[in-house]
Order: structure tokens, then sequence, then C-alpha cells
């Protein structure tokens, strides 16, 4: 099949990520979709062994192991609900992954499974996360910093599909960058050609999954709001607004400013954006202005509380609260270079559990992915790990010195 090879580019720098260009003002949704699909077929041959794999692994890792027929009837509900630019697009990559047969583990990739896995933060319980930022007078840059820590299962075969993907809109769509795996509609981080950005944590679902029937996929959401909002508040508005699989957390940050979104449906009169001056619940505080972190748990009260008792949440938060608190009183401002460093602090043991590890170098869900942005210039740094076991410390490549866009 002859695809346009201008509309979706794919290049592997300094074996370690793909940087790929998805280029919507030459074609149609349909179109970068089956270029896209094809440009990774003949960069990555082994892109669909990997991923069946990725997928296999993962869904045996989460606590509900579903079935492979649930998760694509679940996928399928979530898809019918997304912009019709979206489906255009996951319609245009299965013209190439359109292998009949379903089935995980067997090192085929099948049109239904590609589908799963682009909704898999949706139907696939996710790992841990956590970020922070620094803004006005605690930035040595004096725009916002943002650290962000991507933890998922350690599965074999993960680091070779690090992505960074550039999407070059039309007029009246913002350009945005998503930084996650090759393949990827609906990465988990995102920044946009308005000096914003998010990043995805999954906050642990008490009640379980909820239908996804007539629900959104909220990676999906957050693509969307980055492409069509010039704000945080406009980001946050629209994404508060939609009914999702389940609850979540979103990092948001501009040149100004950073905020934690806590979405929380299961209490929904309580959630909200919390920010460095925020009544906290209790038995969590926060003192250091221009600062805000985020772990796996709720911290506006009446939310769900997956912070009192949960050791990997308040040790990393501790953590948190040391290292920016010891780095401001010595020296006044976070630069790219400090977060860097705190980004990276491991504990003592690598596991965030017991010694407040923020990066996991070892099993307790393995940071793969780990970057620093700064909201200003858009100087973009990240490491991009390796599975099974993570190295001690990780080491930072510059992805973007300037503005990509």
């Amino acid at each position: 099949m002859s695809t346009d090879n201008s509309l979706a580019t794919i290049d592997y720098i300094d074996n370690l990520y793909y940087r790929t260009t998805l280029d919507f003002s030459k074609g149609s949704h349909f179109e970068v979709g089956q270029a896209y699909a094809q440009a990774i077929v003949d960069t990555l041959p082994t892109f669909g062994a990997t991923v069946d794999n990725f997928l296999y692994l993962s869904a045996k890792s989460a606590p509900e192991t579903p079935e492979l027929s649930t998760l694509i009837t679940r996928s399928y509900n979530l898809i019918s609900n997304m912009p019709q630019q979206y489906k255009d697009e996951m319609a245009g990559m299965i013209t190439i992954f359109n292998y009949p047969i379903d089935k995980l583990g067997d090192g085929i990739l099948s049109s239904n499974e590609l589908l799963v896995y682009e909704v898999m933060h949706d139907v696939i319980d996710p790992g841990s996360c956590s970020a922070a930022a620094v803004y006005g007078n605690a930035s040595a840059t004096g725009s916002t910093i943002v650290g962000r820590n991507f933890d998922w299962y350690d599965i074999p075969g993960t680091s070779e599909l690090h992505n960074v993907q550039i999407y070059l809109n039309n007029d009246s769509t913002y350009d945005i960058v998503g930084i996650g795996f090759l393949g990827q509609l609906f990465p988990a981080s995102v920044f946009s050609e308005n000096h914003i950005s998010g990043a995805l944590l999954d906050s642990d679902m008490k009640q379980g999954y909820f239908t996804t029937v007539g629900a959104n996929s909220y990676p999906s959401d957050f693509r969307y709001a980055f492409e069509h909002f010039d704000s945080i508040g406009g980001v946050s508005y629209y994404l508060l607004g939609q009914q999702d699989t389940h609850s979540y957390i979103a990092f948001l940050a501009d040149t100004n400013s950073a905020v934690v979104l806590e979405n929380d449906l299961e209490h929904p009169s309580s959630r909200g954006l919390r920010t460095s001056s925020s009544v906290l619940r209790d038995g969590a505080t926060w003192e250091i202005p221009n600062t805000v972190v985020a772990v796996n748990s709720f911290l506006l009260p009446g939310t769900t509380d997956e912070f009192t008792g949960e050791p990997s949440n308040t040790k990393r938060f501790a953590s948190y609260s040391s290292l920016l608190s010891g780095d401001l009183l010595s020296q006044g401002s976070i630069n790219m270079q400090d977060m860097q460093s705190i980004m990276s602090y491991a504990g003592s043991d690598g596991i965030a559990k017991n010694s407040g590890a923020i990066y996991r170098a070892t099993n307790d869900y393995p940071t793969l992915q780990s970057y620093i942005l700064d909201m200003g210039s858009l100087e973009l740094v990240a490491n991009f790990g390796p599975t099974s076991g993570n190295p001690p410390h990780p080491t930072y490549t510059q992805v973007f010195a300037s503005s990509p866009f």
C-alpha cells in the first residue's frame, strides 16, 4: 500500500528514543494515521511483536488481569466517543496493522490489539508516577521548571518504544508534543506551542474501573485539551467536564505557575485544582511557596484517601519536600540541573515504599521515562530508561534545546 512519506517521519535518536513528526497540515487524519503505521513498520519491523508482548505482560501484571476480549470491548466503547479525527487516525493505522486474529502473546499485533494499545491507560490499570514544579522566585530561569517521572510495570522490550512525537496541526488546532511510546496517539505527557504542559498520573481506584459505556478515554481528552485550549484554565475546565473511565491526576504547568488537577470521580464535589497554597487533607502539609508536587494520591480534603498509610506516597511526598526545601534554602532557587537531581533521587534502595525513592531504580514500578522541561524556552532533557532493571541513576540527554514549534 502506497503512503505519503512526508505525512509521518520517524528518526531514531542516539539509540535511545524515536522522534516522530505527524504532519496534519499536509494530509487528512486517516492519511496521516496510515502513513504513521507504515513508517513504524519500515523503521521498527519488530514493533508488532514488541507491543503484543507489552500488552500481554501489562494485562498479566494488572490487578484485574482482564481477558483480551474484555479489553477489546472496552476499547471500542471508548473509541466510539472520540472526536472523528482521532477515529480516522486509528482507521488509517489498522489498514497497515490488519492481522485478524486476536491473541496476546503470539508475537503478532492484530488490528484490535492495536486499538487496545491506543487506550491502554484506560483499560489496563497503569503504574505509578510523580511530578514536581518550581516557578516564580523558586525557579532560576524565571519560568516554571517541571520534572516528571513515568513509572510502569517492568516489562522487557519497553525501552525499544520510547518516543517524542510532534503533532503539526492545521491553523485551527494548536501544535503539541507528546512524550510516550511509539505508535501511541494519546501519550501521557504533553506540551503545546502555548507553553502549557501536562502529565497524567495514576491515583489508586478504590471503586475500581467505571463503565466504559458512554465514557471517554482520558488520554484522548488530554490530547484534545492541549490541541484546543491555550491556558491552564481552559485545559482544566475541559478535563473536569468529561466523563472518564476512572479517576486520575493531571499535573499542569505554564510559564508562570503549576497546579495539580485532582479528578476524583468517586467524590466529584471535592475534585478540583490543587495549588501550592491549597489546604490539604489531614496528615499532609506543604509549606514551600512557588512549588507543587504530585505523587499517586489525591490531597484535597474530601477526596479518596490513598495517602494515609500508603508509604510509597507519603515517603515520596516527604522526599520531594526535603529535596526542594533543601535546595531552596541553600541556593535560593532551582535550575534545570537541580531538578534533574531531584527527579533522580533513588533513596537508599530505589524503592518508593521503603526509602521514598522518586526515581525507582529496581522493582516497585521502575521509572521508564524521566524528563525536565523549562516552560519558558521549552528546553527538554530526558532519561529513557531500559528494562528489565533500571540503572541506579538516570542519565539525561537533551531532546530540545529550545521550542520545537
